[in-house]
């Protein structure tokens, strides 16, 4: 069921120039006033998961957990353009937000990882104050292989043109030229690209002191989660990281063109979040 919560938008101070901020507050809050923060996905995908981001924080009013979404620099509604952004940036604006939340009267806090979210998510959680939990929803473990995948959108593009698509041995050339890159609208620079490629869960998870949630969606109940990320999370138990793995169906919600709602996903969510039945 989902609760109204209240809409507060402002613009805060970012390194770089103002972030645009989202805070959907309960209208009560509850005794921990615990506030979960996006770690958007990247590109197209972090329009299309902005739906699931709504009707998570309409649920999570009715338990008094507020939402803050802040837009990183040069991406949505906050200053800056695509092709001035880089990594770190993005990284120093999720701790920026952390910090406004701390502003609010939040006194803990959980990151919601989606997708390349996941990884910055980690990046900056050792920095973060009151950090209770992170939890990811479809995490992306090595940002190479989601460069990979945003590249092949460029070379399908130039396929259904009758074009010559290139490939991603000359994309990157390109890049180490000093020189961005155009795909789907989005001017990628050589910062940003060699910062995500860069990025993995080997870089990031050490110093993470936090339990971590790690959703994985799929299609049916004849779906099983990747061999790759079972891998990953059993890495990571063995060397002492508190990880619990629960599975999720629904559908794809960040690869749908049109407006696409995974409620389970929510549902599961909000009742790991709150100790309520969960779901291995």
């Amino acid at each position: 069921m989902a609760h109204s919560c209240r809409l507060e938008p402002a613009y805060i101070a970012g390194s770089r120039g103002k972030l645009f901020a989202l805070h959907c507050a309960p209208a009560a809050r509850n005794d921990r006033a615990e506030c979960v923060i996006v770690a958007p996905s990247f590109a197209e995908e972090m329009n299309r998961c902005r739906y699931m981001q709504t009707m998570l924080a309409q649920q999570l009013a009715g338990h008094g957990i507020a939402l803050l979404s802040v837009d990183p620099f040069g991406t949505g509604d906050s200053q800056g353009e695509f092709v001035e952004a880089d990594w770190q940036q993005w990284v120093r604006d999720l701790i920026t937000a952390a910090d406004y939340a701390g502003q609010l009267g939040y006194r803990s806090v959980t990151l919601l990882g989606i997708r390349l979210g996941a990884l910055l998510a980690a990046a900056a959680a050792p920095e973060m104050k009151n950090l209770q939990r992170l939890v990811f929803w479809q995490p992306v473990s090595n940002g190479k292989i989601a460069l990979n995948q945003f590249l092949r959108i460029k070379i399908a593009a130039a396929i259904g043109r009758d074009e010559d698509g290139g490939t991603t041995a000359q994309f990157e050339e390109e890049l180490n030229r000093g020189n961005s890159i155009q795909v789907a609208g989005y001017d990628v620079s050589p910062a940003l690209f060699r910062g995500i490629q860069t990025a993995h869960f080997d870089q990031y998870l050490p110093p993470v002191n936090a339990p971590i949630s790690w959703f994985t969606v799929l299609a049916s109940e004849e779906r099983s989660t990747p061999r790759t990320d079972l891998k990953t999370i059993e890495q990571w138990r063995s060397e002492g990281k508190q990880i619990e793995h629960l599975t999720s169906i629904g559908p794809a919600f960040w690869q749908a063109h049109e407006r696409t709602l995974a409620p389970n996903l929510v549902n599961e969510t909000i009742s790991h979040l709150t100790g309520g039945p969960q779901h291995e």
